[in-house]
């Protein structure tokens, strides 16, 4: 069956042969010869030779891939040869030649060309559960290009995994398409109510599954469907699809203010680019709100374009407060011991006991002499800079546990600061909002400098 099914490789596939063998080997899969090695030692002929496939014939790669008997094994290889199929057409989309050129698809193009796009949109759509959209237009099918914006919700599962709660998409006339809640299929540990919105109690009756609800979304897509939203990967992980053609908002815009790997919170950049913020601190998401934001934004682009870098502001904070880290999303084996290592010994401060007002994760400040030792202290920790659901900016840290046996957890933490980029470099404003305001108002006037 694999050999009538998967007998159209070539010898341009070697590369595409090399990584389905690769995976084959990872999963143990057996043909009806057995696994690779066994394979390998079923002909003498076979024998000679190393057992990588990468140094190995793509003509035995292919005499292996068709020993598959199992429905599953050759679902993976056709997800696989997907997968590659996928990553050929953006490299078509990055030329310009798969689809048609339109301002939303210049749009598409910016955002494959992100320099983290990669990173986040690589995704495992060989894997079971996920879907791979087929991106590839017929022969003389007429464009009917249209986009769908999207947005979903997860609470925090066992086994530190992620669960789909609801799922909105509205069209590019704002009519709401899907608005699903769904029942998560593995056993909630947290969910997350103060940033979902979503109680326990708002899912007791809930029926919908997650197959239902991917199910609802990929009944909206085809070859020229646009997937618009804010950080869209996190929800098609969520959704286990893979869309190629998409615009992801926080990929559009350069930052002056910050550094370059930042990305704007929505409400952020709602408020840099529409002139509002429309969810007010501390209140919780709203999936339909957050599913239409994004799709406002890529309209006000599309009418007026995009004019340079655009300021985030950081909010005003009194002096105290700025001499200070926050650190949240602390896991239960986290000591307070073990956040003091994170501390440079030039820049000594209090840490608080460790609140466990929320069952699953702690919070702790630490307390500074001033606030560059807080700036110090928040540059030298290694991890990615991002920013909060409100905009304030804070790294991924991971912290060894001295009592899991220096196993390391990943934690949070957010500090208080305003900063301008000026040649990669990046320049402290605190001392000037506190102590020479009128000196920082001067320096904001002059942005055009940084």
């Amino acid at each position: 069956m694999g050999g009538r099914k998967l007998d159209d490789f070539t010898e341009k596939d070697t590369e595409v042969l090399v990584r389905i063998v690769k995976s084959a080997q990872a999963r143990s899969v057996k043909g009806s010869k057995g696994e690779w090695k066994d394979f390998l030692k079923s002909s003498k002929q076979l024998r000679v030779g190393p057992s990588d496939p990468a140094k190995r014939p793509w003509s035995t790669l292919v005499e292996f891939v068709h020993t598959f008997t199992d429905d599953a094994d050759i679902q993976m290889v056709k997800q696989i040869r997907a997968s590659e199929m996928r990553h050929k057409r953006l490299e078509a989309l990055e030329s310009g030649g798969l689809w048609r050129n339109s301002p939303e698809q210049e749009l598409v193009r910016q955002t494959y060309q992100h320099r983290r796009y990669k990173e986040y949109y690589t995704f495992p759509s060989f894997d079971k559960g996920w879907v791979l959209t087929d991106s590839k237009k017929a022969e003389g099918q007429s464009v009917t290009e249209h986009m769908i914006s999207l947005d979903c919700e997860m609470v925090d599962c066992d086994n530190k995994t992620k669960g789909l709660v609801r799922v909105c998409a509205i069209d590019a006339e704002y009519k709401l398409l899907v608005d699903m809640l769904v029942k998560p299929e593995r056993p909630v540990i947290d969910y997350l109510t103060p940033i979902t919105g979503i109680s326990e109690a708002d899912l007791t009756d809930v029926t919908c599954s997650f197959y239902e609800a991917q199910t609802a979304v990929l009944k909206l897509l085809n070859s020229d469907t646009i997937l618009v939203g804010h950080s869209l990967h996190n929800d098609l992980k969520a959704l286990k699809i893979d869309h190629p053609r998409l615009i992801d908002t926080s990929f559009l815009f350069q930052f002056r203010n910050k550094p370059d790997c930042y990305n704007a919170g929505l409400n952020s950049l709602c408020k840099a680019i529409l002139g509002y913020e429309f969810r007010e601190d501390g209140k919780p998401h709203d999936c339909v709100i957050d599913a239409t934001i994004p799709m406002r934004i890529v309209h006000h682009v599309l009418k007026h374009g995009i004019e340079g870098s655009i300021d985030i502001p950081a909010k005003m904070l009194d002096e105290g407060q700025l001499c200070k880290l926050y650190f949240h999303g602390i896991p239960p084996p986290v000591s307070v011991h073990d956040l003091q290592k994170l501390i440079p010994h030039d820049c000594p401060c209090d840490l608080d006991d460790i609140s466990w007002s929320n069952v699953k994760y702690g919070t702790t400040y630490a307390v500074f002499r001033n606030i560059d030792d807080a700036n110090k202290t928040f540059e030298r920790l290694k991890g990615p800079v991002g920013e909060d659901s409100f905009g304030r900016p804070q790294k991924t840290v991971m912290v060894t546990v001295q009592s899991k046996k220096k196993k390391a957890q990943r934690i949070l933490v957010r500090i208080m600061v305003l900063y301008l980029q000026r040649g990669g470099k990046y320049l402290r404003m605190l001392s000037l909002l506190i102590r020479k305001p009128h000196v920082l108002v001067a320096t904001m006037l002059k942005r055009s400098q940084f």
